[in-house]
């Protein structure tokens, strides 16, 4: 086998999800890859010059899905056999480099392709890729996203809208929040001259009207129109609709006509092959525990973007490896560092009930203690995202069944019951408040 190089790992790492080892020992590990930083383009060189013929039929079309899910468009790709090397290589990747003059209007780096996700988000990204595949056919209409906020939504729709780019006019498509679309109706007389000016929608947040029930009659009729004239409307908000109870009947009635779908954030398997893809892109190479490590500490994508972006700034002026000491420093003074610890969320949930926090942790079974202890669960799985077995040991080595009844229980309840609703808001806010107050401390003393 040949020396791996950073790109191949990082474009092996994907197709190892398409297709199996045998297949990839095969035809994708004689390739030698490698990427041209000045010019930015890719080489694949063949083994020998009958390799091609059999590549082609064989691998090619999986090797170029795998470039353009880590590389995004625009990346053009030379294919080369040992008897060219010694002239200049001829592109033989006409898709990606015709791409390259395609314009994104919405952002260049929001494509389907660069959309980084496992088996828990396939659904919603082929459901992507079904409604941008057709001009006319309107599918799954409306269709709406929800997810935890760092789950990828506003990439998606991003995404979406660019797509659609590729195929109509680009003015026809809108994108953005709610707020644009009011400010698009303030400017344009009325909502009807906005519903003439556009073919598709991709609305981003749209529970930001809840309780607005004046704006959310006239979204309902704007959202008629819409739909009688077969325009495709897209929109995602951060929970199930059922969850705002600031939604009026008529309005989640209408949304709930079409096709709703969820988005899971970006587990562990995800942030490292979006570290993989980020460290190709900026040449940057880090040991893999350090890759774990921000994986682990950086939940959300955008936060680990950022972060990864000051690991390259700080090995470009240190002029040495990264070590630990170091991804622990930068990681302390990034917006993601949390310091709260899950017996902060045990105490404050134990002095929010009037409880003793110690009885949090025990094994009483009074039915008030019970209810506290299964919120404190379901903050500290929600907030932390610590792991079932962790919780279990935290609160008494429970077994990790009894924590994943106990969350399931509060998620039902948050939905059923608008006490619960307030009480989880009220506990949310206070561990927010909690962990900004241990994030002062940390920088500038305790004041007390």
């Amino acid at each position: 086998m040949l020396k791996n190089t950073p790109v191949k790992d990082a474009l092996r790492a994907h197709l190892a999800l398409r297709c199996a080892e045998e297949e990839l020992c095969s035809w994708y590990d004689p390739l030698c890859i490698e990427m041209n930083q000045e010019e930015r383009c890719l080489t694949v060189t063949f083994p020998h010059h009958l390799f091609g013929s059999w590549f082609e039929k064989t691998g090619q079309e999986a090797l170029e899905f795998s470039l353009t899910f880590c590389f995004g468009n625009g990346i053009p790709v030379h294919y080369v056999s040992p008897r060219q090397q010694k002239r200049p290589p001829e592109p033989l990747y006409p898709l990606i480099v015709r791409s390259m003059q395609k314009k994104k209007p919405f952002g260049e780096n929001f494509t389907l392709e660069n959309f980084i996700c496992n088996k828990k988000n396939f659904f919603p990204l082929a459901i992507a890729h079904e409604i941008t595949k057709s001009q006319e056919d309107t599918r799954y209409n409306p269709l709406v996203y929800y997810g935890k906020s760092g789950s990828g939504k506003t990439h998606l729709l991003r995404a979406i809208a660019n797509e659609f780019s590729g195929i109509r006019d680009y003015h026809s498509i809108f994108y953005g929040t709610t707020a644009k679309l009011f400010q698009e109706w303030e400017n344009h007389g009325t909502d009807l001259d906005i519903n003439r000016k556009y073919r598709v929608y991709c609305i981003d947040d749209i529970h930001l009207f809840t309780n607005n029930f004046p704006l959310q009659e006239k979204f309902i009729i704007f959202l008629d129109a819409c739909l009688h004239e077969k325009k495709q409307f897209v929109c995602a908000c951060a929970e199930p609709l059922a969850f705002y109870k600031g939604f009026s009947e008529s309005l989640r009635s209408r949304l709930e006509l079409g096709l709703i779908v969820e988005l899971k954030k970006p587990d562990i398997d995800v942030r490292m092959r979006f570290i993989q893809h980020q460290c190709v892109l900026h040449n940057i190479t880090i040991a893999r525990e350090h890759m774990l490590l921000l994986a682990q500490r950086c939940k959300h994508l955008c936060y680990l973007s950022g972060v990864l972006l000051k690991v390259a700034a700080y090995k470009k002026l240190a002029q040495q490896d990264i070590i630990k000491q170091d991804i622990e420093k930068i990681l302390r003074y990034s917006g993601e560092y949390s310091p709260l610890t899950p017996h902060d969320i045990i105490h404050l949930v134990a002095e929010y009930f009037s409880l003793p926090s110690d009885e949090l942790t025990g094994n009483k079974r009074k039915p008030a203690l019970v209810f506290a202890r299964q919120i404190a669960m379901y903050l500290c799985r929600e907030i932390l995202g610590t792991s079932y077995p962790a919780l279990g040991q935290i609160f008494g080595g429970k077994d990790h069944s009894t924590i994943i009844y106990g969350i399931k229980k509060i998620e039902k309840y948050i939905v059923i019951n608008n006490n619960t609703y307030t009480e989880i808001t009220e506990l949310k806010n206070m561990c927010l408040q909690k962990n900004d107050e241990n994030h002062r401390n940390q920088f500038f003393g305790n004041p007390t």
